[in-house]
């Protein structure tokens, strides 16, 4: 993984394509392509010029391995105030001094978009523009995973089988004592890492843990409140917040001040809607969730970003250190970084390197009066809004909203850990200790922030899609129906699938060799 950034100052017209063409000198090492290269180089090109005309000043971040070149491009300037004017072929708003030197032809943004196989541009008036750009390096699947979440230890599983029957999604299979993830179908909930007793499954470490370089490269940390109360009773909050500080963090942001707002925004959103209830996008694996298996409540998503999103949207022109809570944060984290600017930290890593501090200044910490101070949520003890923390209480709700049998509620905020991200099993301490200890260190100080609207709408996920032509789909579903039919229905997991139909659909797709029933065989 090769990651790059580079400044562009607007105006200087002598310093124009410079990036661009350094970068060409490193796709030329690495061996890309002569027509992949020349797509890239369109792109970045455009996007480097658009700067320069338009902008004051600006950075190209570029992150690309051996399967596809990412490019995130965000500039300081006046921004756009026709987004679909602007995509036109030929119209430009270059100023007089551009065009005489033969820039603005108004080719900029329809060029980046005609060269890229992802494009996204988005703009404020009076604050700047950012262009994203993926360019695939190799041939792609019609079906991509869907993230990068979560690992699989499979060394360490002794095939209890206990993962098959937590998953919620069905997207977990262990043939011959190796749990595989089908990523099509995985929503990153942590179920499996709750009931796993080994360890097998984890969020991944990433490569600035790895090494002995300061995580605090990036000089922000935000962070979930529940990581600073997992160091027992004796280690309070505001001493490993004084912890993290000592490793160069100088600015300590809370996930919470982006899930307060949201509450917020997506109560007053409900309010004006006719149909209920509205789902708040609080966790990002219910909105997967919803999206794979209950994608007729969809169009009920309140049209916000999740709240770690609408953080990574405060830095899109500086780094920051983020900490993933769950696999489906790390996901959305490592999506919305084509460029690689952020740091996103497995909590395990960074307890790791704050826990020789925090004994010393336990030690000399003076003693400070507790303060009993409750959580505040807006709007908690509304009937009008329903909160259901735990993967299973949060099926069971959609079910019954599907049906109409949840009852009348205006909102609906669901979290598939307990007690939100408290619970999550990346932290050890039990969620309900964790969240007292929290309300008694008297650091209940969130900073206003705003929430983000999405760009795009929520949409239902591919991954029960039997086959990309409708026709053969229709054939592999009789088939499986047909074998399903035959089997014992005892929904055993013995075979490696969490039930008879599972199996079945594996059996039809050949997901793998010589699968069969073991106990039709007896």
């Amino acid at each position: 993984m090769i990651t790059s950034c580079f400044s562009i100052t607007g105006g200087k017209f002598d310093e124009a394509g410079s990036a661009s063409r350094r970068l060409k000198e490193q796709l030329k090492q690495i061996g890309v392509d002569g027509q992949i290269m020349r797509r890239i180089m369109i792109a970045a090109y455009e996007a480097e010029m658009n700067v320069v005309i338009h902008a004051v000043k600006g950075n190209l971040w570029v992150r690309f391995d051996d399967r596809r070149f990412n490019m995130e491009v965000v500039d300081q300037g006046p921004g756009i105030t026709d987004l679909n004017l602007a995509m036109k072929p030929g119209f430009s708003t270059a100023s007089a001094e551009a065009k005489q030197l033969g820039f603005g032809a108004g080719m900029g943004l329809p060029n980046i978009k005609k060269a890229s196989d992802l494009f996204e541009v988005d703009s404020q008036v009076g604050k700047g523009t950012r262009v994203r750009s993926t360019i695939y390096l190799e041939t792609q699947s019609v079906e991509q995973p869907t993230g990068q979440g979560l690992c699989v230890q499979a060394e360490l599983c002794v095939g209890c089988l206990d993962c098959l029957k937590a998953c919620p999604a069905r997207a977990l299979r262990v043939w011959n004592q190796r749990p595989l993830i089908l990523s099509a179908l995985c929503i990153e909930c942590t179920a499996c890492i709750e009931v796993c007793r080994r360890g097998v499954f984890e969020i991944p470490d990433t490569e600035i843990n790895k090494s002995e370089e300061s995580v605090s490269e990036a000089h922000t940390l935000v962070i979930p409140r529940a990581f600073l109360t997992q160091f027992g009773s004796k280690i309070p909050p505001r001493v490993v917040l004084a912890a993290l500080r000592s490793l160069g963090f100088k600015d300590i942001r809370f996930t919470e001040e982006w899930e307060r707002e949201l509450r917020r925004v997506v109560r007053c959103y409900a309010s004006e809607q006719k149909q209920h209830p509205v789902i708040s996008p609080i966790c990002p694996a219910v909105i997967s969730l919803i999206e794979s298996e209950f994608p007729s409540l969809i169009p009920q998503i309140a049209p916000f970003m999740t709240p770690i999103q609408a953080a990574v949207e405060a830095w899109i022109l500086c780094s920051a250190t983020f900490v993933a809570a769950c696999p489906s944060q790390y996901t959305l984290l490592e999506r919305a970084d084509l460029s690689g600017r952020l740091r996103i930290v497995n909590p395990a890593q960074l307890s790791a390197r704050i826990l020789p501090l925090l004994k010393a200044r336990t030690e000399t910490a003076p003693n400070v009066q507790k303060q009993s101070v409750q959580p505040s949520r807006s709007g908690k003890n509304s009937q009008a809004v329903l909160e259901a923390w735990g993967v299973n209480n949060v099926v069971e709700i959609l079910e019954k909203t599907e049906k109409g049998l949840a009852g009348d509620f205006q909102v609906l905020e669901l979290g598939c850990c307990e007690n939100g991200c408290y619970g999550t099993p990346v932290f050890e301490e039990n969620p309900y200790l964790a969240q007292k200890r929290w309300s008694a260190s008297g650091l209940e100080r969130l900073r206003p922030v705003k929430a983000v609207p999405i760009k795009s709408p929520y949409k239902a996920r591919t991954g029960m899609r039997l086959d990309a032509d409708m026709s053969k789909a229709i054939e592999k579903l009789a088939r499986i129906e047909e074998l399903t039919a035959g089997l014992p229905g005892r929904d055993c997991g013995v075979c490696g699938a969490p039930s008879c139909a599972s199996l079945a659909e594996d059996i039809v797709l050949e997901r793998y060799p010589g699968l069969e029933c073991p106990v039709s065989l007896r």
